[in-house]
């Protein structure tokens, strides 16, 4: 498992590297899917989640890039969802987003109904392939949960309009509603939440 000293040295050190689109707007910075996330010098994300010392966020949600998720460490469920507009008045919402900070929203329909499809349980060193408009969520098995992201740009991904991508969250409308990008924390404080869930596995 990498340790703290390993993860400041390889983290990207400048924010939004240029020409890269796998950037940081602070080091480690809050993802508002729910875990502390490091953009790393290779050119993958390392996400560390936890059930009690990282907000629990849960959304389902689209991405802009396909995308290798793996298990570095513990254990959690991967979640499909089926997503379709209803013509009755239903609990959620479907909104573009753009990650970004102070990125915009915009309300792709007033009334969606959701329905899982299947689920994938991935234990440690597990990986999985998530297509861009795949709509998924997860659940934490363990206590902690640390996987890689690297995206992938094979065809038939669209490489040239990957910046005219945008997520898709389906939000409840009765709660309140985060962007992803909004809310980053105090990168030293992230850094001591990586520390403890570090310590404790």
């Amino acid at each position: 498992m990498y340790s703290i000293d390993y993860l400041r040295k390889n983290i990207i050190k400048e924010k939004w590297p240029k020409g890269e689109g796998i950037g940081s707007p602070a080091q480690p910075y809050f993802h508002g899917l729910g875990c502390i996330r490091l953009p790393m010098q290779n050119k993958t994300f390392i996400n560390f989640y936890s059930k009690n010392l990282t907000p629990e966020t849960k959304f389902i949600h689209t991405h802009r890039e396909n995308l290798w998720s793996k298990s570095l460490h513990g254990s959690y469920k991967n979640i499909l969802y089926d997503v379709n507009p209803v013509d009755y008045e239903s609990e959620w919402k479907l909104e573009f987003i753009n990650c970004t900070p102070g990125g915009w929203r915009k309300v792709i329909h007033d009334n969606v109904g959701i329905k899982k499809m299947d689920s994938f349980v991935l234990q440690e060193y597990d990986e999985i392939f998530h297509f861009y408009n795949d709509f998924h969520d997860l659940e934490l098995l363990t206590d902690h949960v640390i996987t890689e992201v690297r995206f992938d740009f094979t065809p038939p991904y669209p490489t040239k309009y990957r910046f005219s991508i945008f997520p898709k969250l389906v939000l409840p409308k009765k709660q309140a509603q985060i962007n992803a990008l909004e809310n980053y924390g105090d990168p030293e404080d992230n850094w001591e939440i990586i520390r403890e869930i570090l310590n404790e596995i």
